[in-house]
C-alpha cells in the first residue's frame, strides 16, 4: 500500500545542510499499523511529513497504492490535498472558535451529503452528543477523537499519526491507545504512526521500524524486535536490559549459533545475534524480566546461575524492579510482588539461555 524507497532529506542549518533522512526504505501492506519509533530527531516525524507532501525529499521515492507520489529521478511531487492522506497532527490542530461538527465537516466543504458523513463518523468516535460543543470546551481524549473523526471523515487511504497520545495523562493515554488501534481496524485503513514511546509502539503496532540519526535501524513484529532484536541498539532502546562483558568460550555454529560465554557472573549458554561475529568482543544480553530470583541455599550454581546481594527492591504495583550487585555489576531483575527479596539479603539468579543473546561489544553504539 506505501512503498518509501531511498528517501534522503536535508535541512538549512548554520553550518550547512543537515540530513534528516539517510536513504530511508520500508514498506506497509494494506489495513497495516506500521509504526516509526525512536528519539527526538531521529527523523521519525520528518519521514511522515514527507509521506503526506507536507516536506519535499531531495532523493528516493514514494508511492502510494502503486500511484507515484514523490520520484526524484522522474521529477514527480504531488501535492499534500491530492494525496488522499489523513492526518492527525500532535497538537491536534482544532480551531477553538468552530463546534465539534465545525470541526469535523471542514475537510468535505462543497462535498454532498456532508451532515450525513459528519454524523455516522462522530457517532462512531462516539462524540455525536458533543456535535455542537466549541473546541476548548473538550477534554484532551474528546480532542483527541474529533482530531480522528476530521482525518478519517474524507474516507482517505491512508491515515498518519504524528505522536496522537503524547499530550494526554497516562491512564488516558492507555485507553486511547486501545480506542485507536480498535477504530483502525475497524476501518481497515493503512496507518503510519510515529511515537518515542516504546510501550506504545510495540502494544499498537503490526510492525515496527526503529529510527536512528535519519536511518531505519531495524524493522520487525513488535513480538520479534522485543525478544530477538537483531541489533544491540534495539535490545539496548526498546525496553529495560542488562548488557555484560563476555568472552566466548565455544561456538556450535550447527546448534542455531548457540554459544558458551565466561562472565563475572559465571559461564553462560546463549545464542549469537545476526551481528555477532567470532572475530568481535562481545556481550551477553538479557531482560530483567527473564531474571528467575531464587531465594534457596540448596540450588547448586552452574551454567546460567548467578549470585549477588539485593541492594533496591522497587515496588511498582503489578511487578518490582529489584538491583542485584554481583561484585562489580549491577543486575536488573523484575519479579512479581508477590516474590519480593530483602533488600541486602544473598540470592542466586538463573536466565534461561534462549533469553540469553551476544552482541558485539557496544556493536551499533
Amino acid at each position: 500500500m506505501i512503498r518509501v524507497q531511498n528517501l534522503e532529506k536535508t535541512f538549512a542549518g548554520a553550518k550547512g545542510d543537515v540530513r534528516a533522512l539517510c536513504g530511508v526504505s520500508f514498506e506497509v501492506r494494506k489495513g497495516e499499523l506500521f509504526t516509526l519509533l525512536g528519539p527526538s530527531g531521529c527523523g521519525k516525524t520528518t519521514t511522515l511529513r514527507c509521506i503526506a507532501g507536507l516536506e519535499q525529499p531531495v532523493r528516493g521515492e514514494i508511492s502510494i497504492d502503486d500511484r507515484t507520489m514523490y520520484s526524484a529521478a522522474k521529477g514527480i511531487f504531488i501535492p499534500p490535498e491530492k494525496r488522499r492522506i489523513g492526518m492527525v497532527f500532535q497538537s491536534y490542530a482544532i480551531w477553538p472558535h468552530l463546534t465539534v461538527f465545525q470541526n469535523v465537516a471542514y475537510p468535505l466543504a462543497g462535498q454532498d451529503r456532508v451532515a450525513d458523513r459528519v454524523m455516522a463518523i462522530l457517532e462512531r468516535l462516539t462524540l455525536a452528543h458533543l456535535a455542537d460543543r466549541l473546541a476548548p470546551n473538550l477534554s484532551g481524549g474528546q480532542q483527541q477523537r474529533v482530531a480522528l473523526a476530521r482525518a478519517l471523515v474524507a474516507q482517505p487511504e491512508v491515515l498518519l499519526l504524528d505522536e496522537p497520545l503524547s499530550n494526554l495523562d497516562a491512564k488516558l493515554r492507555e485507553q486511547m491507545r486501545s480506542e485507536l488501534r480498535s477504530v483502525q481496524e475497524s476501518f481497515q485503513i493503512t496507518t503510519v504512526y510515529v511515537t518515542h514511546d516504546q510501550e506504545e509502539a510495540l502494544a499498537l503496532s503490526d510492525c515496527v521500524g526503529l529510527m536512528h540519526e535519519g536511518a531505519l535501524l531495524e524493522l520487525g513484529e513488535p513480538r520479534d524486535l522485543y525478544l530477538q532484536p537483531a541489533r544491540r541498539m534495539t535490545a539496548a532502546f526498546l525496553g529495560a536490559a542488562n548488557f555484560i562483558a563476555a568472552t566466548v568460550e565455544r561456538h556450535r555454529e550447527t546448534a542455531g549459533e548457540a554459544l558458551t560465554v565466561t562472565t563475572p557472573l559465571g559461564v553462560f549458554a546463549a545464542r549469537a545475534s545476526k551481528e555477532w561475529e567470532p572475530s568481535l568482543p562481545a556481550e551477553l544480553f538479557f531482560r530483567p524480566e527473564y531474571v528467575d530470583v531464587i531465594d534457596n541455599d540448596s540450588i547448586q550454581e552452574g551454567t546460567n546461575y548467578g549470585t549477588g546481594t539485593v541492594e533496591r527492591v522497587t515496588f511498582l504495583g503489578n511487578s518490582a524492579d529489584v538491583l542485584i550487585r554481583s561484585g562489580e555489576l549491577l543486575i536488573k531483575a523484575r519479579v512479581h510482588p508477590s516474590r519480593l527479596p530483602a533488600v541486602h539479603k544473598k540470592i542466586k539468579f538463573f536466565v534461561a539461555p534462549d533469553h540469553c543473546t551476544v552482541f558485539p561489544a557496544n556493536g551499533g553504539g
